[in-house]
């Protein structure tokens, strides 16, 4: 009977430390975000801190992957992507079928239609190939760094924009990570 308490005691010990380092881990993003505004032009830089790392990427197995035309490097962070921004939820408690949410709808949206107008300007010609896969990992990096942090600022610029090629400027040229 005391062991068992000593383990009760112990595993409550082990939750209460886990949440308050959650805790600290929210007051730390909170303060991720930085709106920096640049020099004499009045456009805010927005600054986010760097949390998706190599490993990341390389514990993501093959057999997960579906085929990008931008390569298996692409494949792997519209997968990570996927996997941090979305989720199911049951429609009804006890039926089989599920709904997907997204999280940070905004920024999932704004990546999907970089996406699509990425792979039709290279169909069309207009950009390389190696143009387009480059600015599409710079979006993909930036919208699976911005995800833990506190991004509202970033969101409310995004839906003030509706044209692919702005979109593509402010998660590339807009947007600092710093580690």
């Amino acid at each position: 009977m005391i062991i068992r308490i000593s383990i009760f005691l112990i595993l409550i010990t082990l939750v209460v430390e886990k949440l308050s380092a959650q805790d600290g881990l929210a007051v730390t993003n909170s303060s991720a975000f930085k709106g920096v505004e640049s020099a004499g032009s009045g456009i805010t830089i927005f600054e986010f801190q760097t949390y998706v790392t190599d490993n990341d990427l390389i514990s993501i197995t093959q057999d997960l992957l579906q085929d990008h035309v931008f390569g298996p490097l692409v494949s792997r962070k519209l997968y990570l992507l996927g996997s941090k921004y979305t989720f199911q939820v049951p429609v009804v408690p006890g039926n089989p079928q599920t709904k997907t949410v997204i999280r940070k709808v905004a920024i999932y949206e704004a990546v999907q239609k970089i996406e699509h107008y990425l792979k039709k300007s290279v169909r069309k010609g207009i950009l390389s190939q190696e143009e387009a896969v480059k600015s599409f990992n710079c979006v993909l990096d930036v919208a699976l760094n911005v995800f833990a942090a506190d991004s509202n600022n970033f969101e409310k610029e995004i839906v003030k924009t509706d044209d692919p090629t702005t979109l593509i400027v402010l998660f590339t040229k807009r947007v600092r990570l710093v580690s």
